[in-house]
């Protein structure tokens, strides 16, 4: 039996570069029997087809909050109110601004406020953006409401330059997400 079977994971990708690694993202969870409902922002999707994440999750493509399903109950609400975990992969410093300030001007921001479900969020962006001080503060404010944060990896970044900010290698943080889940149906 798959590990994840009968989980439900919102998976959130933003305008990272990185957004192409949600495909793996959304292909191995999916894999390991989770119900993946990917919601990007439209800036993800300069990146990466909303049609690659529906192919790989097996569920359609949320990206316009003014887009939402038939019926009576609005559709961020509805998804939010099912998911076990908010994952967002890759997590932009727009993103983590919005979440640590409450902000909703999109359908990822409002499920997130919308959710009662964990968050799991794995930043992926240039070392400077990461670095600044209103980014850090943002973490921080992230992590003591309880958001669980998967620290970049270091490398070579898209813009060339080297260190931190590469997002967490696919398998990490699929396996980050199996470890937290399993270990949510233990205190069940």
């Amino acid at each position: 039996m798959p590990s994840l079977d009968g989980q439900t994971i919102i998976l959130g990708v933003t305008g990272s570069i990185a957004a192409y690694k949600a495909a793996d993202i959304a292909s191995e969870l999916t894999k390991l029997g989770a119900e993946v409902h990917c919601v990007m922002t439209k800036e993800a999707t300069q990146i990466i087809a909303p049609l690659t994440l529906q192919v790989l999750s097996r569920n359609p493509v949320g990206v316009d909050l003014w887009d939402e399903g038939k019926g009576w109950q609005p559709g961020h609400i509805e998804l939010a109110d099912k998911a076990d975990l908010l994952l967002v992969a890759p997590a932009t410093a727009n993103i983590l601004a919005c979440f640590a300030h409450g902000l909703a001007p999109d359908l990822l921001t409002a499920i997130y406020l919308a959710t009662p479900a964990p968050v799991m969020v794995a930043p992926a962006m240039n070392g400077k953006m990461l670095a600044h001080p209103a980014t850090q503060t943002n973490l921080e404010t992230l992590r003591a409401r309880g958001d669980l944060i998967i620290d970049p990896a270091d490398g070579v970044l898209a813009c060339g330059y080297e260190g931190p900010g590469k997002l967490a290698p696919v398998a990490d943080i699929v396996r980050r997400v199996e470890e937290f889940l399993s270990g949510e149906k233990k205190k069940k």
